[in-house]
């Protein structure tokens, strides 16, 4: 044979472990001599080597010239070698290469060695059409410098004996177990100043290579037909190919295909993860086994899969069946098919099935099976409306069914509206979503939804058409005037019937304004605290107030008290008497709404100073009066003077107190004890008490009128005035605690008073 005429077919596909054909101008430096390798140590003693040139022109060089190994003893069974020792280990060989004599020989054993020989010396390399159907597919590649490259690795991968006739394949039988080599493999003749970069191989002769089996193997049956898949990408990193092997009825296993089975690249380059392969059956009565086994691009089989039996399934009938028309008579409704006469000796029978809906489970009608010779049903309980099918069965037990058909009975009543209709705002977007319940018509074919911005104004057709679910999602704009959307959903049926509307349904929209700002007006240190009054917000639905405090420079805050909405006061004051003295704070009230939307006021410092301050009240007495249902505060206060009025704090805990009222000390005086001297006697010094200016009264009485106990007093008078605040407002069983703090006019307070507790019962 003369190589220069062999014919060839160029292929696209990939082999695994080597040989790749990579892309036009793809290779990772073309101008390089570059060569990969690899080995494994097998049970038999030996190292297997293989390598492969990475690019044309290594490829056409080593043709030509043919590569050279070397071989160094890196380790013994006493450990590393010095590195005289493994200069002296050294050990090369060099591979020519084949003579045409040799090619073609070689080619009378493996027809795939001519795939190799007409790759390397054919004088023509273009694409031809394969004649029959073979191991992979035929492609047109343009670079035939390429061509050739990629078609002789292939055929190294998947034969051994034209792997050696490339001289990719090398034997060490002399290997020792226990050492461990370094192989050199590089392009053979005179390189001169090529780039060179030899393929290299470092290996342990203490493990044995262990091949995989491979994996995840199933085999189905077809119509004289097993379908084999397995897992391919598992084990690509191992195998060039596979292997098919059969047996029938318990017989022996023969290998199926003549090729190896490789897997091929799909549109994107890049392989499947499954192989699949379709083994022809003699027929479908015998039993069939299948194993399968990887090929090495080193030239051997690994181990089988596991052995699956199958037995081919005769495949249905070919034929058409179809329901040709419906009708409602007297007895029910019947139903027509149209199948071939001729074909009634093929089939066991027809059945006729029923649903409620086209897409649902369709039960079997208690007919039976229905003669061959019949074309006609009468379902005698029909629905009002329903979805038939008919099927046969073949001889084999194979079951065709026919497309679902519409058959409805007569009818002009709607049906009932449906059940109870609730709504949720989906997220901050505007996206509503509306769920309801079914009714009980059994009819029912669809829903429309309808919505409006009252629950009693024009409700409008929000679906486009009528919907078969009970869900519905529709987007508004969430900066609608209104904070809520109607809706409201009617049912048809299948005879474009509708129902009454559903009771409403109220959807709030999304809250995505802040409530309005808390206006903080002032900080002030008093004795015991610092004292925060603010204008809470006034929007509607705020839920509730933070006092919200950190010390100066520091970077977060911590929340000192959480007070409820306030709606209606038009300014609040709280009392803080956690602040430590002599330390900077900064203060700001923060209001939150239901949806969780919050807005800060602007920040107050104020620094709690050591000291003294006003008079505090004492006797705070509270109780809960039932006879007048209201809980009445009573306390005393020395000196009425410059007194404005007493703010009334109260709170669910007792540090958690917000003024809840004032009230001025006219209105608050119940009487009062006058403490201080005998004002119609001389003193010591025969001075008389002070007016109400605070002068000295000469004569040895006061002036007329100006000795009252529920006076406000002078600066220098002394008695105790008797005072009570009555709470209106409050629930049953709830205990609340208040505190009292003294306002004056010049613009200083008390510090709070200690704090009491009541219940109304």
């Amino acid at each position: 044979m003369n190589l220069q005429t062999f014919p060839v077919f160029a292929l696209v596909l990939s082999t695994g472990c080597f040989s790749a054909l990579p892309a036009s101008g793809q290779f990772a430096n073309p101008e390089v001599l570059e060569i990969a390798a690899s080995g494994i140590f097998t049970a038999d003693q030996h190292v297997l080597l293989r390598w492969t040139p990475a690019n044309p022109k290594t490829w056409a060089w080593c043709r030509d010239s043919g590569y050279l190994l070397v071989r160094v003893t890196l380790e013994d069974t006493n450990g590393p070698l010095p590195g005289d020792e493994q200069s002296a280990s050294i050990v090369q060989k060099t591979f020519l290469p084949k003579d045409q004599a040799a090619w073609e020989a070689a080619m009378l054993i493996d027809s795939i060695v001519g795939v190799a020989a007409g790759a390397y010396y054919g004088e023509d390399f273009t694409v031809a059409s394969p004649d029959n159907e073979g191991i992979v597919t035929a492609h047109n590649i343009e670079n035939e410098e390429e061509n050739r490259f990629g078609m002789s690795l292939f055929a190294a991968d998947v034969s051994t004996l034209a792997a050696e006739m490339q001289n990719l394949l090398f034997r060490d039988t002399t290997a020792q177990q226990g050492f461990r080599y370094a192989y050199i493999i590089r392009p053979g003749g005179q390189t001169g100043d090529q780039l060179l970069r030899p393929g290299r191989v470092s290996l342990s002769t203490d493990e044995v290579y262990v091949a995989p089996a491979p994996v995840s193997f199933s085999a189905a049956p077809g119509d004289s037909l097993a379908i084999l898949v397995w897992d391919q990408f598992a084990t690509a990193g191992h195998y060039a190919g596979y292997n098919i092997w059969r047996s029938q009825n318990g017989g022996p296993f023969e290998q199926l295909n003549t090729e190896p089975v490789i897997a091929t690249e799909g549109p994107d380059g890049k392989e499947p993860k499954a192989l699949l392969f379709y083994a022809r059956l003699e027929n479908n009565t015998d039993s069939f086994s299948f194993r399968i086994c990887g090929h090495s691009p080193f030239g051997f089989d690994g181990p089988f899969s596991e052995t699956l039996t199958v037995k081919g399934v005769p495949a249905p009938l070919r034929a058409g069946i179809g329901i040709s028309r419906t009708e409602e008579t007297t007895a029910g409704m019947e139903i027509h098919w149209a199948f071939p006469d001729s074909l009634n000796a093929s089939i066991q029978g027809f059945q006729v099935l029923r649903s409620g809906s086209h897409d649902g489970n369709y039960a079997l009608l208690p007919s039976g099976m229905i003669a061959a010779s019949e074309r006609s049903f009468v379902d005698l309980s029909p629905l009002p409306a329903a979805y038939y099918k008919v099927a046969f069965t073949d001889v084999n037990g194979n079951e065709v069914t026919s497309n679902p058909q519409l058959a409805q009975l007569r009818d002009s009543i709607p049906p009932e509206p449906p059940g109870q209709v609730t709504g949720e705002a989906v997220g901050q977007s505007g996206l509503l979503r509306i769920h309801w319940s079914p009714g009980n018509s059994g009819d029912v074919m669809g829903y429309r939804v309808f919505m409006a911005d009252q629950p009693d104004g024009a409700y409008g057709q929000v679906s486009k058409r009528w919907i078969r679910d009970t869900v519905f999602t529709y987007q508004v704009n969430v900066s609608s005037l209104t904070p809520y959307k109607y809706f409201r959903v009617k049912a048809i049926d299948h005879r474009e019937n509708t129902s009454g509307f559903s009771p409403v349904c109220a959807v709030a929209l999304p809250d995505i304004v802040p409530p309005s700002m808390p206006v903080l007006k002032q900080a002030t240190p008093q004795g015991g605290g610092i004292l925060i009054s603010f204008a809470p917000s006034q929007s509607a639905d705020i839920q509730q107030h933070h006092i919200l405090r950190k010390k100066k420079d520091e970077r977060d805050w911590q929340s000192v008290a959480v007070l409820d909405s306030l709606w209606g006061h038009a300014s609040a004051e709280f009392f803080d008497t956690t602040a430590e003295q002599m330390y900077t704070y900064e203060y700001m009230i923060q209001a939150e709404d239901g949806a969780g939307l919050k807005s800060n006021s602007r920040v107050f410092r104020a620094k709690q100073s050591a000291g003294g301050g006003r008079e505090t009240v004492g006797q705070l007495d509270a109780h809960f009066v039932k006879s007048e249902g209201i809980i009445r505060l009573r306390w005393s206060y020395h000196n009425t003077y410059g007194v404005t009025g007493f703010a009334i704090y109260r709170g669910p805990q007792p540090d958690q107190l917000y003024e809840s009222g004032f009230v001025t000390a006219q209105q608050s005086v119940t009487g009062g004890q006058y403490d201080g001297p005998d004002p119609f006697q001389a003193d010591a010094s025969g001075m008389h008490i002070g007016d109400d200016a605070g002068n000295a009264v000469s004569g040895g009485h006061l002036l007329a009128g100006s000795f009252d106990l529920k006076q406000k007093g002078a600066p220098n008078t002394t008695h105790t005035t008797f005072c009570e605040y009555r709470d209106r407002s409050f629930l049953n069983f709830k205990p609340y605690y208040y505190a009292v703090i003294v306002k004056y006019a010049d613009g200083t307070f008390s510090p709070m008073s200690n704090v009491v507790s009541a219940s109304a019962y």
